[in-house]
């Protein structure tokens, strides 16, 4: 509901740009109306507006921040009429006497300026101040970390030597393995050698069984011809042929 109010500021208010002040929250509170210095030195609001926003200029304009001060405030609620179009500030003084307040309130804004600056300076400096405490957090953690890496490097030092004695045994084995190898490789040796032996030994035997059976074909043929008249001489020596083979083959036997 849009309201129309008088409001009267007394205290140090006037040659303070405190009219600009007022000019641009009326701006920025979409208020229409005017303010004006009077001579009793009170500084006098005319607005017409929305009734939230004129509680809102009210607590604007009730500061203390030099060179204003706001000591009291009047205000009066009348009907609203509608007849401002916008705000605006109403000079009745003497061209000098504006540029000056003109010039306060631009010395005000610098002075405004200059401390959000610093706050925001602080504010970057309390930033600061946090991403060093987190650096100083990042370091402790990696210092950490580092005593961790070099507990682990020990470990596998220890490791390593473990390692290395084992290898140490196993080139040991390796060794032995060796030595086992060659006398695996002289009794291969033997082994062939005994074996060519054997094999002179059955070719020995093959010659001595390639004579006893010439024998036999002889004798039979002895046979033949006197079966009658040397049958019995016949198998005498047949049976003296018999024991000196196997004579024969029992010194072989024994030779292998």
């Amino acid at each position: 509901m849009e309201k129309c109010v008088e409001i009267v500021l007394s205290g140090r208010v006037q040659k303070a740009g405190f009219r600009d002040f007022i000019d641009e929250i009326a701006f920025n509170l979409n208020l229409n109306g005017y303010v004006k210095n009077l001579d009793d030195g009170t500084v006098q609001i005319i607005c017409e507006g929305e009734d939230e926003n004129i509680k809102e200029l009210l607590k604007k304009v009730n500061i203390t921040q030099y060179p204003i001060r706001v000591e009291n405030i009047d205000v009066v609620y009348n009907k609203s009429t509608g007849e401002y179009r916008t705000f605006e500030i109403i000079r009745e003084e003497d061209l000098t006497t504006a540029t000056y307040e003109r010039m306060d309130a631009a010395v005000r804004y610098m002075r405004e300026m200059n401390s959000n600056l610093g706050q925001k300076i602080d504010g970057v400096g309390d930033n600061i101040d946090v991403v060093g405490e987190k650096i100083d957090a990042v370091g402790e953690k990696v210092d950490v970390v580092g005593e961790k890496v070099d507990v682990v490097g020990e470990k596998v030092d220890v490791v390593g030597e473990k390692v290395d004695v084992v290898g140490e045994k196993v080139d040991v084995v390796g060794e032995k393995v060796d030595v086992v190898g060659e006398k695996v490789d002289v009794v291969g040796e033997k082994v062939d050698v005994v074996g060519e032996k054997i094999d002179v030994v059955g070719e020995k035997i093959d010659v001595v069984g390639d004579k006893v059976d010439q024998n036999r074909i002889e004798i039979i043929s002895e046979i033949r011809f006197n079966r009658d008249d040397f049958r019995s001489h016949l198998d005498e020596r047949i049976s003296l042929i018999e024991q000196d083979i196997a004579q024969i083959k029992e010194k072989i036997m024994l030779k292998c």
